[in-house]
């Protein structure tokens, strides 16, 4: 038989099946949909974490205390930043620790401020003054950053300046705010002086720097009663290629209860967490495969139970037992293709609207896409193999015989 021959039978045997061959199709469809989708989504996070870790730079350390490090796994990255624990005391000894040229304390609460009767939520976030100078991505619009001495002022997030739901700018510069806030229970009232305007930013770990009103770390200080207290200290170090040799001084000079995290640990360390995550998926897809392969063996074995007479017809006037291999497997690699091409391309698509949802930078992968077929294809070819074996060894006269 002419392979033209074997494709046009092969297609007419699925058109005959369309029910079964339907379920085949979406049981390959789904696991590779899995696949592609949820892969395509850790990997999207992947880089959107690592894109953040590259843009602070090799150079700067993060120290944060053991508790809030142990909670990370639960807390999001807005409730650790509202976590008190690194004392004046344990910056000095940041500060004065050989390496260390710049220092920045982070920390948060929640506030709200109106404006023409409108009530807006915000992020009032505690930063000091040389934050700007260790996250070079964060850059101003309008007007200045904090100088030494300043007191009750403030940047805002270009949301803040303006909201989406506003049609113009309800904050200018020079304005002033008037945060409410609540400090151990009860509201507070604290007035505010926009120095700065941020360019539009997006999420810097986790918390939204569009929605945020930045103060100066010292006023945070004395207006949220911290007892100078801070969730997150970065420490800049000029050198590279001195980070590591710092962040073991750093160990060093604070003892136990502080974590000191460099940004080419978190990428390490965030590899082995998403790796982790999609080997998971993956194992959950290739159990959706499985299942499909099973679906496919059932199915041909019914179809060579039920076209026995038709296999002896074409062993009789000629065809040979490998024409007949052939067949039954391109039925079922045909099945693969159809569920693969439409699994894969269901899955990116999937992938992308739940990445422009939650904000994940998803992208086509095309290995993935191709690795996904093929692992598509081999399941459905060795799904069909054993059923394909039995109709090509038939005897054709036994064949012919059956009823």
């Amino acid at each position: 038989m002419k392979l033209l021959d074997i494709t046009v039978l092969s297609l007419e045997g699925l058109l005959e099946r369309k029910g079964r061959v339907a379920l085949n199709v979406l049981g390959i469809l789904i696991g590779c949909a899995a696949v592609t989708g949820l892969i395509s989504v850790a990997d999207g996070m992947n880089n959107q974490v690592r894109d953040q870790l590259t843009i602070i730079g090799t150079n700067t350390l993060f120290i944060v205390p053991e508790e809030a490090e142990e909670a990370a796994s639960t807390l999001s990255a807005t409730q650790i930043l509202s976590q008190e624990g690194i004392s004046w005391r344990d910056r000095d000894i940041i500060e004065s620790t050989r390496g260390v040229t710049l220092l920045s304390e982070i920390t948060q609460n929640a506030g709200s401020f109106s404006v023409r009767g409108e009530s807006y939520n915000v992020k009032v976030l505690g930063i000091g003054y040389h934050f700007p100078d260790i996250n070079k991505d964060v850059k101003m619009e309008e007007g200045r950053f904090f100088v030494r001495g300043d007191n009750a002022v403030a940047i805002i997030g270009r949301n803040v300046a303006y909201p989406p739901n506003e049609d113009e700018q309800v904050i200018a510069l020079g304005d002033r705010i008037k945060l409410t806030i609540r400090v151990r229970g009860e509201s507070k009232e604290v007035t505010m002086r926009v120095i700065g305007i941020l360019e539009e930013h997006g999420s810097f770990f986790g918390l939204n720097v569009d929605d945020v009103i930045g103060i100066p770390f010292r006023t945070y200080d004395q207006v949220f009663e911290q007892g100078g207290s801070c969730a997150i200290v970065q420490a800049y170090v000029d050198e590279s290629d001195d980070v590591n040799q710092v962040a073991d001084r750093l160990k060093d000079n604070l003892g136990d209860g502080y974590h000191v995290v460099s940004p080419s640990a978190a990428i390490e360390v965030q590899k082995q967490v998403t790796g982790t995550i999609q080997a998971v998926l993956g194992g959950i897809a290739a159990i959706s495969m499985f299942v499909a392969g099973i679906g496919i063996v059932n199915t041909m074995a019914i179809s060579v139970n039920e076209r026995t007479k038709e296999i002896g017809t074409m062993k009789a006037i000629g065809a040979k037992s490998t024409d007949v291999l052939f067949l039954f497997l391109s039925e079922a690699l045909y099945t693969g293709v159809i569920g693969g091409i439409i699994g894969v391309t269901l899955g990116f698509a999937i992938g992308k609207l739940v990445g422009n949802y939650i904000g994940l930078p998803v992208e086509v992968n095309y290995m993935l896409a191709v690795g996904t077929l093929v692992f598509a294809l081999f399941t459905s070819i060795v799904s069909g193999a054993s059923p394909a074996w039995n109709a090509a060894k038939m005897n054709p006269v036994e064949a012919l015989r059956r009823e």
